[in-house]
């Protein structure tokens, strides 16, 4: 190994090196802890050759001083194993089976849109589409047996045809089964009832309140009765 102690020496002061040689020197004939030194000499023997112990204590001066650093040991880079994700397996989508009916009623879709029937325009009114009527509330009388009433109610005044039909029951004694179809309109409505209570129904019903408004009802002229849709 190439003799460097000249450029060593150069990078501090020489007498500063000297004076630690002197401390070391006096240190080792009056150590702390003998037995710890002992150890740490067998085990620098065992490790360092013979030919670099030399070179070994004068680099553990250079570190004591701060002149040298150790080089940071490489370390390879660890791979972290990452959780197998387990593959999902596809499922083909599965064709879609058209019925007969939808298929029926997709062929006929445009002629119903563009000629709708009667019983469509019936059911599109709100007296038979209301949640609040069941399905007594659109049950037909024989029309010899019936008559048309005026109503002086209708949807302006949030009427609904099961809180009329249960009124005109609990007046009259009647059965609500015995109560044929209302007529909803905007400012006044139509009811059907057998003609033997049509009169009962008149005399129980006039001037009772209902949501806030005095009912008024009376036979309903023929001219009115064919002016809605049954």
């Amino acid at each position: 190994m190439p003799d460097n102690s000249d450029a060593i020496t150069s990078r501090f002061n020489e007498k500063a090196l000297k004076a630690f040689l002197d401390g070391l020197l006096d240190e080792l004939r009056h150590p702390q802890d003998p037995k710890l030194l002992e150890d740490v000499r067998r085990a620098f023997r065992k490790k360092i050759p013979l030919h670099l112990r030399s070179y070994a204590a004068a680099l553990m001066i250079l570190r004591a001083a701060g002149l040298s650093r150790a080089k940071p040991q490489q370390k390879m880079p660890q791979q972290k194993a990452s959780p197998q994700k387990i593959p999902t397996p596809k499922v083909p989508p599965q064709p879609q089976k058209k019925s007969a009916r939808n298929t029926n009623w997709q062929q006929g879709k445009s002629s119903f849109t563009a000629v709708p029937s009667t019983s469509a325009s019936i059911r599109s009114t709100p007296s038979s589409t209301s949640s609040s009527d069941s399905p007594s509330s659109t049950q037909e009388l024989p029309s010899k047996e019936t008559v048309s009433l005026f109503v002086s109610m209708g949807k302006r005044h949030h009427l609904k045809p099961q809180e009329l039909r249960n009124e005109i029951a609990e007046h009259t004694g009647l059965s609500l089964d015995e109560i044929g179809r209302i007529h909803l309109l905007e400012k006044y409505s139509f009811i059907e009832v057998p003609e033997k209570e049509a009169q009962k129904v008149i005399a129980a019903m006039n001037g009772a309140e209902l949501n806030g408004h005095v009912l008024e009802i009376k036979p309903a002229k023929k001219r009115a009765k064919t002016s809605f849709r049954g």
